[in-house]
């Protein structure tokens, strides 16, 4: 791929340290470089996501993808893909569009990247090509997939070289296709004949229907196992890359399932957060969520959108506000960390100093630790987060059943502003609590 994320040993700063280590236990994470493009989202519905633009420029996504099976036919390139191209730019986001499988012959896809590219100048950097092929909607047996991927991205590449391609957008991780597209007897992430430039960059997927993100974790870790034996052959900076570009916790509201699986509930945020979290520990490229805003923001049928509508007025959700919170405090490194093993910890550092999300699911107990920024020597203590960013701050902490909590830290370590945002909160619409020091 051609963005290159690369585990940082140590980096040192006039003022600030972060120290790599060595050693990964069960609750103990490496420090790793953040994807600049891994806060994701998706643009849909295509009409509805203008009415809450203030609202998406608020939050500093990185990428936009323009994807779905909404846009999976060859007419949605010639004229709506613009509105949702310049929508991404308007918020700040970097757009990742969809080549329709459609456009695999008569040079179509040359002729549609020459059109946004050349005659338009959007400069689409990202490409994804096709839509969940195992999906009844538009299914496509593995070897139709490998036959409308590698004819695109031969003529993408024709007109960029350096474009960054994405595939195969799977409605779910299945080896049933990844076997055979990655190094196996249908292999697309050989280079394109006569040129020195692959066809494959990032593989992506999708997933949906889940109360926890433990599936979501060992389908990364057997992606990565898959691939790594065709990275080693690769050049550091031309390494296959991953993401999940489509997920929530179900495809529609299903009140039967419990709260867990309710697209609108506050656990869901903390959900999304933990997916971004995943996201950051393994190297993904980008994690898209769906969707800014689908199904009448009214909790019923595909509801899958980050806002209620109330008396004409959007407000938004807990998966809003879980994401606005890391992207507006995001630094640049996952740091090193143990986790209390009952909540789940998202610290990240640069430079400008740190970030940590505390995240409590329990909807029953809080807890009390101590949150500090370096490491503990006595890693069998359960009460204690230690973030390693060789700073002396300690905190006493007390966190309550169902909820979140975000410090900022500047560079010599001083708390310079804390949220709390708890499941009353999102019943009552209120945003996460702002203390500043």
């Amino acid at each position: 791929m051609k963005i290159i994320l690369i585990s940082i040993l140590i980096i040192f700063y006039s003022d600030f340290t972060i120290a790599q280590q060595n050693v990964k236990s069960k609750n103990e994470s490496l420090a790793t470089t953040i994807s600049p493009y891994l806060f994701g989202q998706n643009a849909w519905e295509k009409n509805e996501i203008f009415k809450v633009i203030d609202d998406i420029k608020a939050v500093h996504y990185q990428t936009i993808r323009i994807g779905g099976n909404g846009y999976e036919n060859g007419g949605f390139m010639n004229k709506e893909v613009i509105k949702l191209i310049d929508y991404a730019r308007s918020v700040g986001a970097e757009p990742i569009v969809q080549m329709p499988r459609q456009l695999k012959n008569d040079d179509k896809a040359f002729k549609a990247i020459s059109y946004l590219n050349g005659e338009l100048h959007k400069n689409i950097k990202f490409w994804s090509i096709g839509n969940e092929p195992d999906h009844h909607n538009q299914l496509s047996s593995p070897e139709e997939v490998y036959d409308y991927f590698i004819k695109i991205a031969a003529q993408i590449k024709r007109y960029d070289p350096k474009a960054t391609i994405m595939g195969f957008d799977l409605a779910s991780y299945k080896l049933k296709y990844l076997t055979r597209l990655l190094g196996g007897d249908l292999d697309v992430t050989k280079k394109v004949p006569n040129q020195d430039y692959y066809y494959l960059d990032i593989v992506s997927f999708h997933n949906y229907k889940f109360k926890d993100i433990t599936g979501f974790e060992k389908n990364v870790k057997d992606l990565n196992q898959l691939l790594n034996p065709i990275n080693s052959k690769r050049e550091e900076s031309e390494k296959i890359g991953w993401a999940i570009t489509e997920f929530n916790s179900h495809w529609i509201v299903d009140k039967s399932l419990g709260e867990d699986f309710l697209p609108y509930s506050f656990y869901n945020g903390q959900i999304f957060a933990e997916m971004y979290d995943l996201g950051m520990r393994e190297g993904a490229f980008t994690i898209c969520p769906w969707s800014i805003l689908e199904g009448g923001a009214d909790r019923e049928g595909t509801d899958l959108g980050m806002f209620d509508l109330i008396g004409g007025k959007y407000f938004p959700r807990s998966n809003y506000y879980h994401t606005q919170m890391l992207t507006q405090n995001f630094r640049s490194i996952y740091l090193s960390h143990q986790n209390k093993s009952e909540i789940t910890v998202i610290p990240m550092g640069d430079k400008l100093g740190v970030s940590v999300m505390i995240i409590n699911k329990n909807k029953s107990n809080g807890f009390k630790y101590k949150l500090q920024l370096n490491l503990d020597k006595d890693k069998n203590n359960q009460d204690v987060i230690a973030i390693d960013a060789n700073l002396k701050t300690v905190l006493k902490i007390d966190i309550q059943p169902a909820s979140t909590q975000m410090f900022i830290f500047n560079n010599k370590g001083k708390l310079i502003k804390k949220y709390t945002y708890s499941s009353k909160d999102e019943e009552m619409k209120n945003p996460p609590k702002i203390e500043t020091f």
